[in-house]
């Protein structure tokens, strides 16, 4: 039955919602992983993702983190007057703490516009790939030869494999376009980036595509393209990740990645005074003074 709407009236009423940007600071151990560490402090999903991707241009997530590592992190929230959170800024200040050694990054906006996070010394944490494209996960098999889990005979494994929990995201692990995000086969839902005249990487098994997989599609280093998976020839859930050198592929965990950015001049004074102020607000928040 079609209903005549003649009879209604309909109201539009326009509801103006004036947020707030609230600066927020955090610190834990990692116990299991620095994923369930987070969330239990809370860490809303998306800085989660965000601080796995700045510090997946040089940690291995599987191998380079120890029980009781510890991490800080200061992050923007925006809220209403009655402190519901409607969306995450950027993070202002990260650190991950290895084995005592501290990595931290700090938040810069330059004259161009360009912002991102450098160390100390106002390097750039961006390099050309980011070494574990994945956080929370678990080094299942390496690059080289090895028996087929399923085929049962000895082949060469050209990726890196990564167990992890079905749904887990998956980031590109740089710029780039997407020149495949199709059934792969045997690597079932898979997605295949170039990032350059160099170098190419394919992600495989995904159980599904997010939103801005599709082919010719530009993404950014970091942008989630999918989802852990078991699709194709696989025996559970698991990322298999290839980077292609040239051609040819190579290990992923042995490939020495190019520096990022490095501030000069006048962008490096004005990083050292931004530098300066999250410091204080650091101590500030820690002190709970504000």
């Amino acid at each position: 039955m079609v209903k005549n709407f003649k009879n209604y009236s309909f109201k539009i009423r326009e509801i103006i919602t004036n947020l707030k940007k609230r600066n927020i600071y955090a610190e834990g151990r990692i116990a299991q992983s620095l994923y369930k560490s987070a969330v239990n402090k809370n860490i809303p999903p998306s800085i989660i993702v965000e601080f796995a991707r700045i510090y997946g241009f040089q940690i291995d997530f599987q191998r380079d983190i120890q029980k009781n590592d510890s991490f800080q992190i200061i992050y923007e929230i925006f809220e209403d007057e009655n402190k519901k959170v409607f969306n995450t800024g950027n993070i202002l200040y990260a650190d991950l703490n290895l084995s005592n050694e501290s990595n931290a990054f700090y938040y810069f906006k330059d004259k161009k516009k360009e912002e991102g996070h450098y160390d100390l010394n106002g390097k750039s944490v961006k390099k050309a790939l980011m070494k574990t494209p994945i956080n929370g996960a678990r080094l299942s098999s390496s690059f080289g030869m090895r028996k087929h889990p399923i085929d049962g005979f000895n082949k060469m494994h050209k990726g890196t494999d990564f167990a992890a929990p079905k749904g887990t995201p998956v980031m590109a692990s740089g710029d780039g376009i997407i020149i495949k995000a199709a059934w792969c086969g045997g690597g079932g839902n898979c997605v295949k980036i170039k990032h350059n005249s160099i170098y190419s990487t394919i992600y495989a098994h995904l159980s599904k595509f997010s939103g801005i997989s599709r082919k010719g599609k530009r993404v950014k280093q970091g942008q989630v393209i999918g989802y852990v998976g078991s699709t194709g020839k696989s025996t559970g859930p698991h990322l298999h990740y290839e980077v292609i050198k040239n051609g040819k592929k190579i290990n992923s965990q042995t490939l020495k990645l190019p520096s990022g950015k490095i501030l000069k001049g006048t962008e490096r004074k004005l990083f050292e005074i931004k530098k300066i102020k999250i410091d204080v607000l650091k101590s500030e928040m820690i002190a709970g003074l504000i």
